[in-house]
């Protein structure tokens, strides 16, 4: 049988492999390109000081787009050095094999609105396949960095959801600032994302990678992994983000999604979340994807270690058809999970009243198919089941929620949830479980 220590030991070795040989190589600065860049004036809503939406006013910028493609292009890696106002782009950066894009950490990189989609960074390479299974990093991009720089696509009040591929919408299911698809050996790291209105990272089709350092500053979602995908590292991350801080969607809606297939050997580990905040939580979603050709895949997501999580109040590991048409995409069977391991886990409760989701009763919600979890080291930061909180470390079962399907008046309720789901876990262990001690604040007692 796996063990956590096993697997955590065979994980970090994915690190290696991303290693590359150049990284003390100095890359060439973008200021070398100073020709080539060109100062423009348009009108946006965004107020980027204040960071909220005003009224439409004049900004004047620097485009540095065609200096940063003809660096890349000669050298194969740009760096983008701190400079007295901001980096604009209007259009995204392509990546190719063996390129470097590095940023000062001072350096900041903006969108102009209306120019082109809101993917600031992509690979050249991005596979689109919501009709078929896709083969796993056929023709992908290697050996690629990203690190350092604030980037910002000025498309968010805090709230999302942006993310368009490009303007025509080429690529439904593309949400992104850093779109990162059909590639092996990545590396993104040292990375804040500020006031983004898509994904912060979408990856997917996509082998050994390491996400670390990074930093949400007001995004939409987090650090969003696609299957298939394999061999991963994500870890040293914190921030506000206003949808999962990181998940790992092997399924998922199709117009959330560029490719479906599994997930495997994935660490998660040094999360900081924000405590008692809705969106301090994290999705693992598997399930069976149904191409309209008739052909299938199974999403499962295996051999999974999430380790030192703090400030977290839900791992949603239940089934989810799509919000906007659950009759049309929806996981058929519900999907399935094995060999996972949770250590080391400090949970910040919600109160039901604020939380969109009225059914939830545990810290770890189940509705899918799952064969060896283990969970160990968990510290509430509360008492279960006080103050309308979560009254469960682990719930499974079938989920029932009703929404309304529009603001219209008469237009019906429809389920959130899968309430016909029949998941069932197997090999369940659970261990060291500490609540507060009544008898002594800011102590803790083991819970049997």
């Amino acid at each position: 049988m796996t063990t956590e220590n096993d697997l955590y030991r065979d994980l970090l070795e994915t690190a290696t492999r991303v290693r590359r040989t150049d990284e003390k190589k100095s890359p060439r600065p973008v200021t070398h390109y100073k020709h080539l860049v060109r100062e423009a004036t348009w009108r946006q809503a965004w107020d980027a000081e204040k960071r909220k939406l005003g009224e439409p006013h004049k900004v004047n910028g620097i485009i540095w787009s065609d200096a940063i493609e003809r660096c890349l292009e000669e050298n194969n890696s740009v760096y983008i050095p701190e400079m007295a106002g901001p980096v604009y782009i209007d259009r995204s950066i392509v990546l190719k094999s063996d390129q470097r894009l590095i940023a000062a950490p001072g350096a900041e990189i903006r969108m102009i609105i209306g120019e082109a989609g809101t993917c600031m960074v992509r690979n050249a390479n991005v596979k689109f396949s919501q009709d078929r299974p896709v083969k796993m990093c056929d023709g992908a991009d290697d050996n690629i960095l990203i690190e350092g720089g604030a980037w910002s696509d000025q498309n968010c009040e805090g709230l999302g959801r942006g993310g368009q591929y490009d303007l025509e919408n080429s690529m439904p299911g593309a949400h992104a600032i850093f779109l990162l698809h059909n590639i092996t050996r990545l590396a993104v790291r040292n990375v804040r994302f500020r006031d983004c209105s898509p994904f912060a990272v979408q990856l997917g089709n996509a082998r050994d990678f390491v996400i670390e350092n990074i930093m949400f500053d007001e995004t939409a979602d987090g650090i969003h992994v696609e299957g298939p995908s394999a061999r991963g590292i994500i870890r040293h991350i914190s921030g506000k983000t206003n949808d999962d801080q990181v998940a790992l969607n092997a399924w998922d809606w199709d117009n959330s999604s560029i490719t479906f297939g599994p997930i495997t050997d994935m660490l998660v580990e040094d999360i900081e979340c924000r405590p008692g905040y809705t969106w301090s939580e994290f999705r693992l979603l598997p399930g069976t994807k149904r191409f309209r050709n008739g052909q299938s895949i199974a999403c499962d997501i295996r051999r999974c270690v999430y380790r030192n999580i703090r400030g977290v109040h839900t791992f949603k590991m239940y089934d989810q058809p799509n919000l906007s048409k659950p009759e049309e995409d929806f996981a058929d069977p519900i999907g399935k999970m094995s060999d996972m391991f949770f250590s080391n886990i400090t949970v910040d409760g919600i109160a039901k009243s604020g939380y969109y989701d009225k059914s939830s009763e545990g810290v770890f919600d189940i509705c899918a198919d799952i064969d060896n979890i283990s969970i160990n080291d968990v510290r509430f930061n509360y008492v279960p089941g006080t103050g309308e909180m979560a009254p469960c470390l682990v719930t499974v079962g079938p989920k029932a929620l009703t929404w309304p399907r529009s603001k219209a008046p008469g237009s019906g309720w429809k389920e959130v949830f899968n309430p016909n789901a029949n998941p069932v876990v197997k090999k369940l262990a659970v261990s060291n479980i500490q609540v507060p001690d009544p008898k002594k604040p800011g102590a803790y007692v083991r819970c049997n």
